[in-house]
């Protein structure tokens, strides 16, 4: 027989028990929009964070930290230190001005146009009227006004000075501290409170051995002009967390740059230079020619293509742990499409021992069945597909109720690819025709003779 032929066979029998095939598709479906959900959850959470790379160009930008593990702690779980084992070599470097000027100079010579700078990044407390935020502070140069990620200003300019008295601040930021319309945002003056060293609250303490005080800690006020806003579509992780000044005018502010008591355990091993330096270049081919160049000089040089690679393989291994949970429900599904099958040859035992008789072959029997448990899981992986989506629309859009609510933005948390969308169809077919092997075979062993005898 052939596949038209089959396929014929499929749906004349598939409708001799409709309540009981509509079940078993049903079933199927479930099962498909529970795998389809959760790996498009997995997928939509690699877009957001490849978008955010690409918003910010970060596959153009080269990272040169004090050591040369300090990324693959925090992605690397099994890096243990066990008690009496050597510690490994970190190639501690301390990044001093002197390093950040050779790396400005051979950054130059390979790639022109390339923006070095030192990243400095710190918290502190932003005051806008009445209302206040904790909010990581980044220095940049205003240089990297023209690059993506920094030249969408919705509102405004970025600031044109690197000692400017000016700050860029996003869409996002100012609607989660509660700005309704943040054009009314641009020109206001807002106030960064900063957490200093008190150096007399140091001496009383040293005087009275610890006693009493309080930590010697003190807060510094200054004030800036909001001289730019940025457009909500982009760097929608981060850009709501944060707020841009001039790198010069980062440096005259007195801060701790501590962000975490991790970040305080590593700045114990280096006691002076910057945090790290950031080099920004036009393209990843540059990313990778400057990175070789930096490393022949012994600096802990990371791309952050490569950054990325690691994080692709941390999607990787939860996007494997979800498909787990979602096979699971369509292999049980698949037992529905076994017993659907089973019942439905009983039903045709004399059926298809008079096809034999006539000249049908073990192995027309046993394609008949194969397709015809092919279609259920085609016709449920359809059906799963539409359950899915609107599934994951409706989460989506609780979802982003509140992120909307919180930052006025919205994100996608589910993604549907296209190879996603073929490998559930397709998948759900294989199932289904593996489900059907047993039927096929016991199908296929039917005696004619006995099949005429069957009532």
């Amino acid at each position: 027989m052939i596949l038209h032929d089959l396929l014929r066979f499929a749906f004349q029998n598939l409708r001799r028990a409709k309540l009981r095939n509509t079940l078993t598709i049903i079933g199927v479906g479930v099962a498909t929009a529970a795998l389809v959900s959760m790996l498009a959850y997995g997928s939509g959470l690699q877009k957001t964070f490849t978008d955010e790379f690409s918003d910010l160009e970060l596959f153009n930008t080269v990272r040169i930290s004090p050591t040369s593990n300090e990324f693959a702690s925090f992605v690397n779980f099994s890096n243990r230190v066990f008690k009496n084992e050597k510690k490994k070599e970190a190639n501690l470097v301390a990044l001093t001005p002197e390093v950040l000027e050779k790396v400005k100079t051979i950054s130059a010579q390979v790639a022109p146009d390339a923006i070095v700078y030192p990243e400095v990044i710190f918290p502190c407390r932003l005051s806008l009227d009445t209302l206040d935020t904790p909010v990581l502070a980044e220095a940049l140069p205003a240089s990297m006004g023209k690059t993506a990620g920094y030249n969408q200003i919705r509102y405004g300019s970025f600031f044109e000075s690197d000692s400017s008295n000016e700050v860029v601040v996003s869409e996002i930021l100012l609607n989660r501290i509660g700005v309704k319309n943040p054009q009314d945002a641009l020109g206001k003056t807002i106030t960064l409170t900063t957490i200093a060293l008190d150096f007399k609250k140091i001496m009383t303490l040293s005087t009275t051995f610890g006693v009493g005080g309080g930590m010697p800690i003190a807060e510094r006020k200054y004030q800036f002009r909001i001289g730019g806003i940025m457009d909500k579509e982009i760097q929608k992780l981060s850009s709501g967390l944060r707020l841009i000044m001039p790198i010069a005018t980062a440096e005259g502010l007195e801060r701790l740059n501590f962000m975490s008591t991790i970040d305080l355990l590593r700045r114990t091993e280096q006691r002076d230079g910057y945090q790290a330096i950031v080099v920004r270049v036009s393209n990843p081919k540059e990313a990778e020619v400057v990175k070789g160049a930096l490393q022949k000089i012994k600096l802990n040089v990371t791309s952050f293509a490569d950054e990325f690679e690691e994080f692709k393989r941390l999607f990787i291994l939860f996007d494997m742990a979800l498909a787990v949970i979602g096979t699971i429900a369509l292999v049980v599904a698949t037992l529905g499409i076994t017993n659907t099958m089973i019942m439905s040859i009983m039903e045709r035992y004399r059926e298809i021992g008079i096809m034999k008789a006539v000249g049908a072959n073990d192995g027309d029997v046993r394609r008949m069945i194969l397709v015809e448990s092919a279609v259920i899981g085609f016709f449920g992986g359809v059906l799963g597909l539409l359950l899915g989506k609107l599934g994951t629309m409706g989460v989506n859009a609780l979802a982003n109720y509140y992120v909307q609510k919180q930052a006025g933005t919205e994100l996608a948390f589910f993604y549907f690819p296209s190879w996603l969308v073929i490998s559930a169809i397709v998948f759900s077919i294989l199932i289904s025709m593996l489900a059907g092997l047993y039927p096929a075979s016991r199908a296929a062993r039917i005696e004619p003779v006995e099949a005429l005898k069957y009532q």
